[in-house]
Formats: C-alpha cells, sequence, structure tokens
C-alpha cells in the first residue's frame, strides 16, 4: 500500500504543490518579481522559441541511435514519436513517463522480432541526453577554466560535470568488452538479478551503436547542440527577471540544474524547482534561483503541448 501511495501520481502531484508552496511562502519564489514580468515579457517569448528547435533536434539523434540498432525510420517519424513522448512526459506525469509511451510505439512499429530493440534504443537516447548534458558544462569549463577562478565550488562542480559526462561512456566501453560481456560468471551474476538482464541489454545496445563511431560521436553533438538551446533559453529567462548571469558560469551551472529535473513532476515542477533555487543561489549567487526555475518549467511545460497534435493524430496509445 506505501508503494502504491509513493508511486501515485496524486502523492507527487501534492508533492510539488507543498514545495512550491514552501517556496512562495519562504520567500524564495517572489511574486512581485513575477509581475514585474509583463515588462520583460519578450525574453520569455525569445525563451519559449528556443525550446522549440530542440525537438528536430533530438528526433534525428533518435533517427540515427535507431538506424545503429538496425531499426530504419524516416526522420519525420522519429519527430512524431519524439513529439509524442515529450508530451507524455508532461502529461503522465513524470519526468520519463513519456519514454516509455515512445517505446511503445517504437515496438509497435517494428513487430515482434525487434521490440527489445526499440525498447533499449528509447532507453539509449535518454541516457545520450543525459551525457550531452554533463558533456556540455565540462567542454565549457575547459573553455574559459581561467575565467571561473571566482565561481564556488568550481573543481567540484567541473569534476562532477566529467563524471557523469565522461564515467558513463567509460563504465559502458569497458562492460561491453568482449572478455567481460561474453564472460559467462559475469552473465549468470547478471541473470540473479531483476536488473541484470536489462543492463546488459542496454550494454549490448551502446556495442551497437559505438562499433560506428561517427554514429556516436554525431549523437553526442546533437546532445550538446540541443542542451545549448535550453541553456540560452534559461539565460533569457534570468534576464527577463532581472539578473545577470555569466554565460560561461550558466553554461556550467545549468546542466546540473536541468538534471535536477528529473526529480520532479510534468518537467521539474516541485523538487527540481527546489534544485534550481539551491544550485543558483549557492553557484550563481543569484536570489531568484526558484523563480527562474519555475518560468524554465513552465515554459518547457509549454513546448511540450506542442506533441498533443501528434498523439491524437495517432488515436491510440500502444500496448
Amino acid at each position: 500500500m506505501l508503494r502504491r501511495i509513493l508511486n501515485s501520481i496524486w502523492f507527487k502531484l501534492a508533492i510539488a504543490f507543498f514545495i512550491i508552496g514552501l517556496l512562495i511562502y519562504f520567500n524564495r519564489i517572489d511574486i512581485s518579481v513575477i509581475i514585474a514580468l509583463t515588462k520583460t515579457w519578450p525574453w520569455l517569448v525569445g525563451a519559449l522559441l528556443l525550446t522549440l528547435p530542440p525537438f528536430w533536434i533530438v528526433s534525428y539523434r533518435f533517427k540515427i541511435i535507431l538506424s545503429s540498432q538496425g531499426i530504419d525510420v524516416s526522420h519525420p517519424q522519429a519527430l512524431r514519436w519524439t513529439m509524442i513522448g515529450s508530451f507524455f512526459d508532461l502529461a503522465m506525469p513524470s519526468s520519463n513517463g513519456g519514454d516509455f509511451v515512445k517505446a511503445g510505439y517504437v515496438a509497435e512499429h517494428v513487430g515482434a522480432g525487434l521490440r527489445t530493440r526499440a525498447v533499449m534504443a528509447v532507453a539509449i537516447d535518454r541516457v545520450v541526453g543525459l551525457l550531452g548534458l554533463f558533456l556540455l558544462a565540462a567542454i565549457v569549463s575547459v573553455i574559459g577554466w581561467n575565467l571561473l577562478v571566482d565561481l564556488p565550488s568550481r573543481l567540484l562542480v567541473v569534476g562532477l560535470s566529467f563524471l557523469a559526462g565522461i564515467g558513463p561512456l567509460i563504465f559502458l566501453r569497458i562492460a561491453g568488452a568482449r572478455r567481460l560481456y561474453n564472460s559467462s560468471r559475469i552473465n549468470r551474476w547478471l541473470m540473479d538479478h531483476s536488473w541484470g538482464l536489462r543492463l546488459k541489454q542496454m550494454i549490448g545496445s551502446f556495442n551497437a551503436l559505438r562499433e560506428n563511431p561517427k554514429v556516436l560521436i554525431a549523437s553526442l553533438a546533437l546532445s550538446i547542440l540541443n542542451h545549448i538551446f535550453w541553456c540560452t533559453a534559461l539565460l533569457f529567462i534570468a534576464y527577463a527577471v532581472g539578473d545577470t548571469i555569466d554565460p560561461l558560469k550558466g553554461f556550467i551551472v545549468f546542466p546540473l540544474a536541468i538534471f535536477g529535473g528529473i526529480f520532479g513532476v510534468a518537467g521539474g515542477f516541485g523538487l527540481g524547482t527546489a534544485a534550481f533555487d539551491f544550485l543558483l543561489s549557492h553557484l550563481l549567487l543569484i536570489q531568484n534561483g526558484a523563480v527562474i526555475g519555475l518560468l524554465f518549467q513552465i515554459i518547457g511545460a509549454l513546448s511540450r503541448l506542442l506533441g498533443l497534435p501528434y498523439f491524437l493524430k495517432s488515436h491510440h496509445i500502444p500496448h
């Protein structure tokens, strides 16, 4: 019963509203700042427009990842699945609920023989997306290292970015080595755990992706490009609320804040908003972190609504 309650959509929504309520009560979300947006709204419009190209970018990434798994689809088809998945990230609500729906569409499209590959392709696409988020922060930190001397906890922030961006690639490469991947002892151990088969399938899918280095590099580059748009949108939102943020510092801290959104609901509301408040106030030394996070999540939700027509056109949710 407790597990059902904790997994309930209504429980998650209640937590989100409770956290946002606390942020308002303790003046972390200043209503006067939100009211003042009537004078700076063009920055918000610009931020919304910046969230649209990423759908095209990540759908093309999904297309080439599917191709690496032996599933060839057109870019418009990959875009349709991406848009539907994005809508269900908002509508379920869950930070990754759209992946289950997207996997269902792809599995239905390919048929029984390739369903496992289809599901793993969606999982790999999510992993590559997250890696691009931290790789962006790592690359920016290398480019502007000498200009970031006053960034609080610089070594920790940059170290975490490198660890989260490069660490999983190293792990998957080592785990996918023939000697380990085909080891009967390791395979028996994996089969003894419920997550073991999924991990082995994930590693196998990554092996198929890295067999073509150009495709792997292109997938990571598209992920980085995608997050450049999202981080630039965050800069615009910061300008709208009256905060001036150095772009180099922003592009290092913003990925961490965006990652915090996966722990909220419907795009990060609640825990994700609190993560924005904590990270932006401590690392960028601004007071409107929660407002920036809330506006970012609202704008993200509006852009995800564009997936609704794609879903309505499909008429059903695959089982």
